[in-house]
């Protein structure tokens, strides 16, 4: 095995532990902190019903406000953590939930485009791609201030390629030089590293008023 080899096995085996870790936390959250949310909001709206016309009223309609927008808070960071729908229904749901969720909460209007079956792709590889198209809609929105992406994704006999196309503002430096900056290089630099982690090619270039992500791996035959 070359030294590479024995680098990318080692990338992807660090991020397999990242992947777990995120993943008890994720549960974590929505076990404890969200009951403790439900149960605090219960005794909000309860509190709420029976003080009709008292000064504590408003405290209680706040309380039951504040608890939304923390449970709404938590929702998202549990879904960034880590995509429990990845674990029941695959990639293709997982990709299309994504979409929603940009549109939803981030303002970025999405089209998905697949072409192939992702259920061919190892589990490990499934989620691979996921975090890769999860980083590039969310570097798009935070640094490129973009509103819309297209995604496409083919799977072929032998290789995987990912586009992920957004318009956002152009790139005024290498994809080297974005990964050492402070403000956009971390998102970067876990693609770059999952990429790698498979063997893939990553290459960002300016596109039509945007930014074009373009990833391809090797597929075992």
């Amino acid at each position: 095995m070359s030294q590479q080899s024995e680098n990318n096995t080692l990338i992807r085996q660090n991020l397999m532990l990242i992947e777990n870790e995120r993943r008890e936390i994720a549960f974590e959250l929505h076990n404890e902190i969200g009951q403790n949310l439900t149960a605090i909001r219960t005794a909000a709206q309860l509190m709420h019903r029976q003080s009709e016309g008292r000064q504590t009223h408003p405290v209680a309609e706040s309380i039951v406000a504040l608890t939304d927008q923390m449970y709404n808070s938590m929702h998202r960071l549990v879904h960034r953590l880590h995509p429990s729908i990845l674990d029941k229904f695959g990639l293709s749901d997982s990709l299309q939930e994504l979409v929603g969720f940009s549109q939803e909460y981030m303002g970025l209007q999405c089209h998905l485009d697949v072409m192939g079956d992702l259920a061919t792709l190892s589990q490990d590889l499934q989620l691979a791609v996921y975090r890769i198209v999860q980083e590039a809609l969310t570097n798009a929105v935070r640094h490129g201030q973009a509103t819309e992406a297209e995604i496409k994704l083919f799977v072929g006999k032998d290789a995987l390629q990912i586009f992920v196309y957004n318009n956002g503002t152009e790139l005024e430096d290498g994809l080297e030089a974005l990964i050492h900056r402070k403000s956009s290089g971390i998102g970067l630099l876990g693609i770059q590293h999952r990429v790698h982690a498979w063997h893939g090619d990553l290459a960002f270039k300016n596109l039509d008023g945007g930014v074009k992500l373009s990833c391809s791996f090797p597929l075992e035959s």
